[in-house]
């Protein structure tokens, strides 16, 4: 199977899903962020007595958090994804290659390695 055993396409799925889990919480932390600020704006505007654009940034606010929603699902779906694929690797590895896995993985995306 081109070089590869069961242990190293385990690992590999494992990281594939840890690169997706990473990145759905990346959008998740910006569409947050968008909403933060669109409700700043909404907020100022209504200070202001600018109600077309007040209307349009509340929204905007309120389909931004829809779509927070959706991205913070599909972060959830990522996350038992990655802990499925990585039980699979403990399963067909030996010991400590899945957790030495699961480190380095760790170690690359510090960033986001403590939101699980």
């Amino acid at each position: 199977m081109n070089g590869f055993d069961s242990c190293q396409l385990a690992i590999e799925r494992y990281r594939n899903f840890a690169r997706w889990r990473n990145l759905w919480s990346i959008l998740l932390f910006v569409l947050g962020a968008a909403v933060v600020l669109f409700l700043l704006a909404a907020i100022l505007l209504s200070i202001r007595e600018e109600w077309l654009p007040m209307a349009l940034t509340t929204l905007g606010t309120i389909v931004t958090g829809v779509g927070a929603k959706w991205v913070l699902d599909r972060r959830g779906e990522a996350v038992r994804e990655e802990q499925a694929a990585f039980d699979a690797a403990q399963k067909y590895c030996a010991d400590g290659e899945a957790a030495a896995a699961r480190n380095l993985v760790d170690e690359k995306m510090k960033l986001f390695a403590s939101v699980r």
